[in-house]
């Protein structure tokens, strides 16, 4: 394919060879939830009975979500399928099927679409998920990728926002900022050299939602509430307790943050704080659960991910989103980004 793709431009391959590209990228052998995918008016799928059928989609646009200095075609693919995983996730669901809209110049190089399907797939392929259909469009400027994804789950372990009790503690996985910071540095390249910094730059570029760790603490029945971290969690805890009817204090000390993102930011002269909760992107798990838990959850968090997650905070009764420093407690503005 990249000897006949090589020097075109999506205008030469047209619309039909358009999706033969990408249709050349996906499985032949499709699952047994598929009954038809790419090639027809529709897709055609059936459900297991017993479990709940979960949808999710995003939209990523060039020059708001992403550039070609921020993203390679490659990577832009992988993020793309990676921020619709990472809501399953965080309902507790496996990811299965997904559908793709994508929105190209017609002088787009053909490499760009075959590169961006190359990173689409190898995520698609680590994750089990189908690409089962979609749409390609001409845009007249940006480009525009929208994919939808479908889940599944049982009904009883499905994880909702609207679940914190006063009193729980707030956890999260992995360590938080490193996104943010990745960002960082690929737009300001000359304050650091990038290769001492992969960690920072393939935590914006390539992020592996916690699918095992979701469904993990789904089955498990300790969790009351969870979201994925794509705002930062100053907001995200934000959507927990707006959903919850609550409130939450966050510890500052106990915000798990990268060395690498620590020598940045000290290199920088930048918060590392501010990265951590209202960076984004980092597609970790937020999620609540009773005090008397904490053995539990440190136990199962460490066997799925080969380290515990992280106790942040606890859910308050009274309402708005605070911090606890060595200065006191203060209250944290949302941050994160704002569409409107």
């Amino acid at each position: 394919m990249a000897t006949i793709i090589k020097n075109k431009t999506l205008k030469d391959l047209g619309e039909a060879g358009i999706i033969r590209l990408v249709q050349g990228k996906v499985s032949p052998q499709l699952s047994p939830h598929i009954r038809k995918g790419i090639g027809d008016d529709c897709a055609v799928l059936e459900t297991t009975e017993g479990r709940a059928l979960l949808v999710t989609t995003d939209t990523l646009i060039e020059g708001v979500h992403f550039t070609a200095q921020t993203l390679s075609p490659k990577a832009l693919g992988w993020k793309a399928l990676a921020v619709n995983i990472s809501d399953i996730a965080a309902m507790g669901g496996v990811p299965r099927t997904a559908f793709l809209s994508i929105a190209l110049r017609p002088d787009s190089g053909a490499d760009f679409l075959e590169s961006f399907t190359d990173g689409l797939k190898a995520l698609a392929d680590k994750t089990g998920i189908i690409l089962a259909g979609g749409d390609t469009v001409e845009s007249p400027s940006h480009a525009m990728i929208t994919i939808t994804l479908l889940g599944d789950c049982p009904p009883e372990h499905l994880i909702y926002r609207s679940g914190a009790r006063v009193g729980d503690d707030v956890w999260v996985t992995g360590q938080l900022g490193n996104a943010a910071a990745g960002l960082f540095l690929l737009i300001n390249k000359k304050v650091s050299d990038v290769s001492g910094y992969k960690l920072l730059v393939q935590a914006h570029q390539e992020p592996m939602p916690r699918v095992e760790m979701g469904r993990a603490l789904g089955e498990s029945g300790l969790v009351h509430a969870m979201i994925d971290i794509s705002d930062g969690i100053a907001k995200d805890i934000g959507h927990i307790c707006q959903q919850s009817g609550t409130g939450a204090l966050l510890q500052a000390e106990s915000i798990p943050m990268s060395d690498e993102l620590l020598k940045l930011a000290a290199e920088a002269e930048k918060s590392p704080l501010s990265w951590a909760l209202h960076g984004g992107e980092d597609y970790e798990l937020l999620f609540t659960a009773s005090s008397a838990d904490e053995e539990k959850i440190l136990s199962l968090t460490s066997k799925v991910l080969g380290t515990h997650a992280a106790k942040t905070g606890t859910i308050t009764q009274d309402e708005g989103i605070w911090l606890q420093t060595e200065k006191g407690k203060e209250p944290i503005q949302s941050g994160g980004y704002v569409h409107f």
